[in-house]
């Protein structure tokens, strides 16, 4: 009995460790103007790869990653990516997180700039 208690516990934490490796990458077939949740507006291009979060609308639509933010496209405008294109594809993705950090870090610079510049022409 404690053998078959073991075995079930080792089945459960292989199946929930290899579920938190395994991430499906979607593309992008068309150039898509999306609103990220951060209510960003970013054009993604074709070819731009993003991990994919869920599926909605019966799978209509798609939910894709960007860092800290997600955005909804249509399923009919992605591809998911096969086993031999994920090297090529995470680099890309990692290219699309460098410049939305920089493009995020530079427009909170510019409203702590322009805060700052407001407080001291107070009186």
């Amino acid at each position: 009995m404690k053998i078959a208690a073991a075995f079930a516990l080792l089945l459960t934490t292989a199946f929930a460790a290899s579920a938190r490796e395994y991430k499906l990458y979607a593309m992008i077939l068309d150039d898509t103007k999306v609103e990220l949740s951060d209510g960003a507006v970013w054009m993604m291009d074709k070819g731009d790869v993003f991990p994919v979060e869920s599926y909605k609308n019966q799978q209509q639509q798609i939910v894709l990653r960007l860092a800290g933010a997600t955005f909804l496209t249509e399923t009919s405008r992605t591809r998911i990516l096969k086993a031999e294109e994920m090297g090529d594809g995470v680099e890309n993705y990692r290219k699309n997180v460098r410049a939305y950090l920089e493009s995020t870090s530079k427009k909170l610079q510019q409203r702590l700039e322009a805060a700052a510049k407001e407080k001291k022409q107070q009186p």
